[in-house]
């Protein structure tokens, strides 16, 4: 006789010894059963992007020496299809790694999107699996997708308001910046920071420095404040020559900091500014001054 090959030995603790119920489509709420990992549809707008196989491997090795301990979260949709509403981590190690034809769910009643993307929200908030670029994506896609305000999400998700404000203002970052954030090279306090810029080449460059030049979330702080005194007196002076300008923007993409020209007559002062010691080497190893 062959062993069956099943979800191991954590199913007892959720289905008791009779056994999990199969799918016959008419499974009551609450009730947890056995359904085709087939059968199964992600959600499009599921907020978690970002799966570590490494992760997921443990994972799976977990699922297969101790048994599925907390059951998938799945809504019927039409033609005996299911939304997953929870547990994605897990369907990707049975599905994907373990290979099992099935899966434990449990159904739960909840008919609208909104109410089924909040439900996912929460899972992945309270298991803490999301980077910031994610909740921050969950929270606009609340706002733009569901028509949710600010309020209504900082209520539903029991958090304050400018925890949802200060996410959208990071999710309205340039990508090159989110996508620093998402691999790690940039924590979401300083991502946080540099959102108070208003120009989005200035929010490159100063992420650049952080993730590249080391800088904590003070000097990131103190280089937004700079910055934003700096723009603020320069409108109040004379425009400069378009030339001087150009020549400005080629400089900061080179050193990846700012620089700024005074040209007076063709006479005048290039400063460059750094925001650490990490930071000036690596401009002066750029400007190609060699080592004392």
């Amino acid at each position: 006789m062959t062993k069956q090959r099943g979800l191991g030995r954590g199913l007892a603790s959720l289905i008791g010894p009779s056994g999990p119920k199969r799918d016959s489509g008419a499974v009551a709420a609450d009730a947890v059963w056995e359904l085709a990992v087939e059968k199964i549809a992600v959600s499009p707008s599921q907020p978690r992007k970002r799966f570590d196989p490494g992760e997921l491997n443990n994972l799976a090795q977990s699922i297969k020496d101790h048994g599925l301990m907390e059951p998938l979260v799945v809504r019927r949709l039409e033609g005996g299809a299911y939304r997953l509403i929870a547990g994605e981590r897990r369907l990707r190690a049975i599905r994907d790694i373990l290979k099992f034809p099935v899966a434990l769910v449990r159904l739960m009643n909840t008919a609208d999107d909104a109410g089924a993307y909040l439900l996912t929200l929460e899972e992945n908030l309270q298991r803490a699996d999301l980077n910031p670029i994610e909740e921050a994506a969950a929270y606009a896609e609340l706002r733009d997708g569901l028509g949710m305000t600010q309020e209504e999400i900082a209520g539903r998700l029991h958090i304050s308001r400018s925890k949802v404000a200060n996410a959208l203002r990071m999710f309205a970052l340039p990508e090159e910046v989110k996508e620093l954030v998402r691999e790690g090279k940039l924590d979401g306090s300083k991502a946080k920071a540099i959102a108070g810029l208003d120009n989005p080449i200035e929010q490159i460059r100063l992420a650049r420095q952080a993730a590249e030049g080391g800088l904590n979330a003070r000097e990131v702080e103190r280089a937004v404040s700079g910055n934003r005194k700096s723009a603020g007196s320069g409108g109040r002076g004379q425009r400069k020559d378009v030339n001087i300008e150009s020549l400005e923007e080629r400089l900061r993409h080179y050193f990846g900091s700012k620089v700024t020209i005074s040209d007076r007559n063709g006479r005048g002062r290039i400063i460059i500014d750094y925001f650490s010691v990490g930071e000036a080497q690596r401009i002066l190893d750029l400007i190609g001054l060699p080592p004392e």
